[in-house]
């Protein structure tokens, strides 16, 4: 008796081992044809966004991978450089795409999700000059406790070079660009009469600094950004062929998140998150705008609630800690690298400090129309702007103001040696070639200023002639 109890016993056991090998079996089998997960790019950036090299340096790229589930374990994933992949795509999509020689991956292309969550770290993809090919695919295995999936969605960056012509004028001028309304190229279309473009540097206003649910800082970006960096290669690249540089500008946007609220923490990560966006979308520098945060609208929360990324409370929200994300931002996008630019207009909305003129380019006050230095501090006038002329605005009847150019300022920017001056919201449905003649006549010695003709509407990449606008309101 006993021993078929034994017997029973043991045919238990052994039915039991064998269904936990064909469970076990099937679930690898499973892992190691199913999805585990997709590689993305960095900054939102969509299948087939251009990187781009430029006047010889090497492009960068940014891609981190997303499980479709969160798993209850480490997902070990190793990326790599597939040309295969890439000719796969093509004869999906119909695509001709050849791969970018030379390409590299950080950390050998390793990064893991950790337990509980989605996503990995970012790799960095380095894109080397002088190659042949115009795109790169990224592919990733990824290992779930000796369980493996290699047939993850991939992800295809094109690749292109670009030779951009450098000026260096005395005054620099720049343009702010609504791009809730208008479109960036127009002010491609004005020039000096010596040839160089009249605007040095376009912003694109404006994307804006928010907390995730993790309470860390990111770029939001509503739809019109977004559709200025889906269509980079017909927005910003061609100004940037003109000789004309193009910045992001960041703004606050009613919470925690701004340019006085972030944590070390928070700083460093969104020091990040610009380098991806400079690197990804190719933009030459970013314009901090201190306004709309929370501490701003008396409604600052402090990390207790908002999450790690931003300070404790309403009194370390200041000019300092600006400073600090300035510090952070630098030592991924140094001086040469890339630009910054502060735009200010009341006391506490700028950073301070004796390191300040080696963390910013330029200062821009935003009372247009009125006339002030750098309020907390000297500043070498060679990085003020402090005189800038708004090209929009409604009067009392909802009527679009006529601009007004104060020559006295003018004369005062020239002769004082400041080195930058600032236009705002540069419209399609007008023509500026008076005033704008007006200013280059005094900045530039006498130069004028051409304009095309050519006018694009907000979404459009191809523009329109427009000889018939007025040249002046009534």
């Amino acid at each position: 008796m006993k021993s078929k109890k034994n017997a029973k016993c043991l045919s238990l056991f052994q039915a039991f081992v064998l269904l936990v090998f064909v469970v076990s079996s099937l679930q690898s089998c499973m892992n190691t044809k199913d999805t585990l997960g997709s590689v993305r790019s960095a900054a939102g950036a969509k299948i087939g966004t251009t990187l781009t090299i430029r006047n010889g340096k090497a492009a960068i790229g940014y891609v981190y991978f997303e499980l479709d589930t969160v798993a209850n374990m480490d997902t070990r994933v190793t990326f790599a450089i597939d040309p295969e992949a890439l000719e796969a795509y093509n004869k999906v999509n119909g695509t001709n795409y050849t791969a970018y020689e030379g390409v590299s991956l950080s950390n050998g292309g390793v990064a893991t999700v950790p337990a509980g969550q989605l996503r990995s770290d970012y790799v960095a993809v380095s894109v080397p000059a002088g190659g042949n090919g115009n795109a790169v695919a990224i592919t990733a295995v990824a290992d779930q406790g000796g369980s493996v999936s290699s047939k993850n969605e991939a992800f295809i960056y094109q690749v292109a070079v670009l030779d951009a012509p450098v000026y260096d004028k005395a005054i620099k001028n720049l343009c702010y660009i609504e791009v809730n309304n208008d479109n960036p190229l127009n002010a491609g279309e004005y020039t000096l009469s010596d040839g160089k473009p009249f605007f040095d540097i376009v912003s694109v206003f404006a994307a804006n600094i928010n907390l995730n649910a993790e309470g860390m800082p990111y770029i939001h970006c509503n739809d019109q950004v977004t559709f200025v960096l889906e269509h980079a290669d017909e927005i910003i690249r061609p100004l940037q062929e003109k000789g004309i540089k193009v910045h992001l500008s960041i703004l606050g946007n009613h919470d925690d998140a701004g340019m006085r609220s972030l944590s070390a923490e928070g700083a460093e990560a969104f020091a990040k998150e610009l380098k991806m966006y400079a690197d990804i979308y190719g933009f030459d520098g970013f314009d901090f705008d201190d306004e709309y945060s929370s501490y701003a609208e008396n409604n600052f929360k402090g990390s207790a609630q908002s999450g790690r990324g931003v300070v404790a409370s309403l009194a370390e929200c200041t000019s300092a800690n600006y400073t600090k994300l300035m510090e952070a931002c630098r030592k991924l996008l140094p001086k040469g690298e890339s630009t910054f630019g502060i735009y200010w207009y009341i006391d506490d909305d700028q950073p301070v400090g004796e390191n300040l003129e080696e963390l910013i380019d330029y200062a821009v006050y935003g009372a247009y129309g009125a006339f002030d230095e750098y309020r907390q501090q000297d500043i070498s006038n060679a990085i003020e702007a402090p005189y800038a002329i708004t090209l929009s605005g409604l009067d009392a009847t909802g009527e679009m103001k006529a601009v007004s150019v104060n020559e006295k300022y003018l004369n005062k920017v020239k002769k004082e040696g400041f080195g930058y001056f600032a236009f705002y919201d540069l419209k399609a449905n007008r023509v500026y070639t008076k005033e704008f003649n007006q200013v280059a006549k005094i900045l530039w010695d006498g130069l004028t200023v051409n304009w095309t003709g050519n006018v694009y509407s907000r979404t459009e990449l191809t523009p329109v002639k427009q000889a018939a606008l007025s040249e002046k309101v009534d």
